[in-house]
């Protein structure tokens, strides 16, 4: 009987082991409430390779001084080519890490700090990570739409 229940504790540790990273991954530390969740779409964006959903959290007043990606035009093309560049077995899986807490800037406006890192996997398996789209940490200023309340990418800096 205690053979057992000995399995049964380890099976649990096994478990909280996977379950930890994973649910990090959909909730990054310091976030909450509509932030949180415009951060579970972008991941699920990312981590489902759409395009088309991406184009969404993207505002059409997107800009960058320090991206070769300047505009919304030329940041979903380079999402697009990353993507493409995948073979269809391969998918990414997007960690934030937050390394500021979120700042109100206007009531509308929140700026972060955060460091990307994309977690390549085959079959559930992971191959690779890697910072992504950056060399360090990402500044990252997301609006609200007056008229839907959803939040959206304005700006992106390397820092």
């Amino acid at each position: 009987m205690s053979g057992i229940i000995m399995l049964f504790d380890i099976f649990q540790a096994g478990i909280s082991l996977f379950r930890e990273p994973h649910e990090t991954r959909w909730n990054p530390y310091g976030l909450q409430g509509d932030i949180l969740l415009f951060f579970r779409d972008f991941k699920k964006s990312i981590d489902s390779k759409d395009v088309q959903r991406i184009q969404n959290l993207i505002s059409d007043n997107y800009y960058s001084k320090s991206f070769v990606n300047q505009n919304k035009k030329q940041l979903l093309s380079w999402f697009q080519e990353v993507f493409q560049k995948m073979p269809s077995v391969v998918y990414p899986s997007l960690e934030i890490e937050i390394c500021k807490a979120p700042e109100i800037r206007r009531e509308d406006q929140v700026y972060l700090v955060l460091r990307p890192t994309l977690n390549i996997h085959i079959l559930g398996i992971n191959l690779a990570s890697q910072l992504f789209g950056t060399k360090s940490r990402i500044s990252m200023l997301i609006e609200r739409n007056t008229n839907s309340g959803l939040f959206s990418i304005t700006n992106m800096e390397e820092i």
